[in-house]
């Protein structure tokens, strides 16, 4: 039974971490909602007050985000820099912690709960690496600004993009 426990955690845990984070090919980096989340830039940026930031753009809002995450302010981000970023974003929107099993001891929540930080430390790091390979077009091993906004920029194109070939294809399917 303690099996089909640890078993279960497992199986919850995986599933929840794919419908928090996206699959493995998404570069959550680029999201609109992550990036241009005002509650998530208030929290970060200070000396602007909630109607400052409810005025800006979406190009203002990026900025701030990514200025937010320069901890070094040198204009990019290094994969610490974006880790950090995306786990808090996504701590946010975390689930709640399971409740321990009733026959599980404490060495086994312990393992357990080891084993869960781990794979996520392993997703996010994994998440990580694809941002830098897809967006770091100078192989600096840091994303600068320029290269962030290039990178949203041709993503917002592409899914328009997509978009619009769904729709057409659509249209095709209903007037045959």
């Amino acid at each position: 039974m303690a099996r089909l426990w640890s078993c279960l955690a497992v199986c919850v845990t995986l599933l929840l971490v794919h419908n928090v984070f996206g699959t493995d090919n998404e570069n959550r980096f680029r999201d609109p909602s992550m990036v241009q989340d005002k509650s998530h830039l208030k929290e970060h940026v200070q000396e602007l007050t909630q109607e400052q930031i409810n005025q800006m753009s979406p190009e203002e809002l990026e900025f701030h985000f990514f200025k937010s995450h320069d901890t070094d302010h040198n204009l990019k981000l290094d994969g610490l820099e974006i880790l950090a970023a995306i786990d808090h974003q996504h701590s946010h929107r975390q689930p709640a912690e399971q409740p321990v099993p009733e026959h599980e001891t404490p060495e086994q929540t312990r393992a357990r709960r080891y084993r869960e930080h781990q794979e996520r430390l392993n997703f996010l790091t994994g998440m990580v690496d694809r941002i830098l390979e897809q967006d770091d077009t100078d192989d600096d091993g840091m994303m600068s600004y320029v290269e962030y906004v290039i990178s949203r920029r041709r993503h917002e194109k592409d899914a328009k993009a997509s978009q619009q070939q769904r729709q057409k294809d659509l249209n095709d399917q209903l007037n045959q």
